[in-house]
């Protein structure tokens, strides 16, 4: 584990995947981020790269050529490099040239490039600086996202909600993941929109009914998305500039936690059979260029 802290709260990481997996208070010994379970999940807060979902049929096209990429890409899968470190702040890599990344997963993604994530933390915040360097001398075509996992306090299998979600912004419809995992469409191949299943008070409610989809996905409409406890108390808030959000509990049971996940991506739409660069919100480096995102997590 790779650990960070300030005077508020400690972060710990694995170099595989360069997963936050643990994020805590150092005053209440409070642990926020799930700490992985088999049983539901067992990841925590995994990088997406260089795509985040599935691809219709599993494969895209490079240049007319059909390329298949892993559901979410690989960068979870890969062991990272520490770039740099101190006590509040740490930044990880994975590079192209990587031997495993060479052995592994060169015919997926044949592009050249360098993928860092800085984590920092700032008072009771951990932030999340993605950069991806297109050292290459075409463009760079990609997605990447965020999967943060909220640990949810006081859960109790047998009880019937188990916590809610209040989004900033103005989140109305939603598009959903059908076949395949990819986005469903209408007979014009437009994707279809659902109406967001929020209660009076805005919120949603975390339960089984809520992800009998599996996620809730929402484009272009919220700028953060607050986790609340059963009794409608904060836990905690993660915040984005993503174009795409989605949230996800393990379908057809409760779950003691939910994902909050900023997306710089979207999956197919069924049926897609297109260019890389076609892709939905897909992203962009040209060559020598340095693309950034950013998430964060407030506690």
């Amino acid at each position: 584990m790779i650990t960070i802290r300030n005077q508020e709260l400690s972060a710990a990481f694995t170099l595989q995947g360069a997963e936050a997996r643990s994020l805590r208070d150092l005053r209440t010994d409070r642990e926020y981020l799930w700490q992985g379970d088999a049983r539901w999940w067992g990841g925590s807060s995994p990088i997406l790269f260089p795509i985040t979902g599935g691809m219709w049929n599993g494969e895209t096209l490079l240049h007319g050529q059909p390329l298949r990429i892993p559901k979410h890409g690989f960068a979870a899968k890969c062991e990272w490099t520490v770039l740099e470190q101190e006590e509040g702040r740490v930044t990880f890599a994975l590079r192209s040239d990587d031997d495993a990344v060479k052995a592994n997963f060169a015919d997926a993604f044949p592009f050249r490039y360098e993928l860092r994530v800085t984590y920092s933390l700032r008072g009771r915040t951990l932030r999340a600086d993605i950069a991806v360097e297109n050292l290459g001398d075409e463009d760079l075509c990609f997605q990447v996202g965020g999967h943060p996992g909220i640990a949810l306090p006081g859960w109790k299998e047998e009880e019937p909600v188990d916590g809610y979600l209040r989004f900033d912004g103005d989140a109305r419809h939603l598009v959903r993941a059908g076949e395949q995992g990819c986005i469903e469409v209408d007979a014009a191949g437009e994707p279809l929109q659902f109406p967001l299943p929020a209660d009076a008070d805005g919120l949603v409610p975390l339960c089984v009914d809520t992800f009998a989809h599996e996620a809730l996905i929402l484009c272009r409409q919220v700028s953060a998305a607050t986790v609340l406890d059963k009794a409608r108390r904060p836990v905690a808030r993660v915040s984005s500039g993503a174009p795409v959000w989605l949230f996800w509990s393990p379908q057809g049971v409760h779950s003691p936690f939910v994902c909050c996940e900023p997306w710089y991506g979207l999956p197919d739409l069924q049926g897609f059979r297109g260019e890389l660069s076609r892709r939905p919100f897909v992203q962009c480096a040209a060559p020598a260029a340095t693309w950034r995102g950013w998430y964060a997590v407030e506690v």
